[in-house]
């Protein structure tokens, strides 16, 4: 799999923008991003919503888990809200209202699923078969602290691409990287040099880093020759793009 120096969104432009809301999709692609960084949990009925947190409380006015309430429901909550007023109108967005936005347009999906602590069972099979379902699995990566998902993912088909979320480079994680055949490892940016990037070039793996901010951080990441730079602000990501390659 060949990733070349991609600036992936992550939940959207959210230092701008109410994360996972389509005001913050929208600015992503317009800013010029190569991709959309996103989070999914399952409602009360099974239905892949995109939110980061477990439960609602954060950014609605509501509380409770999101697996406690309908997909109907939850559609109705402003989501926006919490981050700035003038957002009130932005809702919480289903996977099939991601993926339909989506269609058409030269955008990479990193879905994240969100499978720690028995949350979200059979979440593996549900959101698969909806890419499947609006043909877009070769617009999708998906990735997950929980290597047991990304086997289950490999397991559907061996040609979904997936990586592996995690803090630091190991070398058990680089081995389990290759012995299940994930395409890519999601590294948290302050652990990533040109060394362990070069590890999981040599076996074939793409590198990415998360959730760099900061000008000196993504000079260091792009000097460290990284081939997906996870940010909230792709506009700065992709100006200091400029200035490596």
């Amino acid at each position: 799999m060949v990733i070349k120096k991609l600036v992936i969104a992550h939940r959207g432009a959210s230092f701008y923008r109410p994360e996972n809301t389509l005001a913050a999709f929208e600015l992503a692609y317009q800013q010029g991003a190569d991709g959309i960084e996103t989070d999914i949990q399952l409602s009360k009925d099974s239905i892949p919503m995109i939110i980061h947190d477990a439960n609602i409380n954060r950014v609605t006015h509501a509380t409770g888990n999101v697996n406690q309430w309908s997909s109907e429901k939850l559609k109705t909550f402003d989501i926006g809200s919490w981050f700035d007023l003038k957002y009130q109108s932005e809702r919480m967005m289903t996977l099939t209202d991601l993926l339909q936005w989506a269609k058409g347009k030269n955008l990479l999906l990193n879905l994240e699923l969100k499978t720690k602590k028995n949350l979200n069972p059979n979440i593996e099979q549900i959101v698969y078969q909806e890419v499947i379902q609006h043909g877009l699995l070769d617009q999708v990566i998906f990735s997950s602290f929980n290597s047991a998902t990304l086997k289950k993912l490999k397991q559907l088909n061996s040609e979904t691409r997936v990586a592996l979320l995690t803090k630091r480079h190991s070398l058990s994680l680089q081995q389990m990287c290759e012995e299940f055949h994930f395409d890519g490892i999601h590294l948290k940016y302050n652990y990533v040099n040109r060394t362990v990037t070069e590890k999981y070039h040599r076996i074939g793996k793409y590198l990415g880093v998360y959730t760099v901010n900061i000008s000196s951080q993504m000079r260091k990441c792009f000097q460290a020759n990284c081939d997906m730079i996870i940010t909230d602000r792709p506009d700065l990501a992709i100006e200091k793009r400029h200035l490596f390659f």
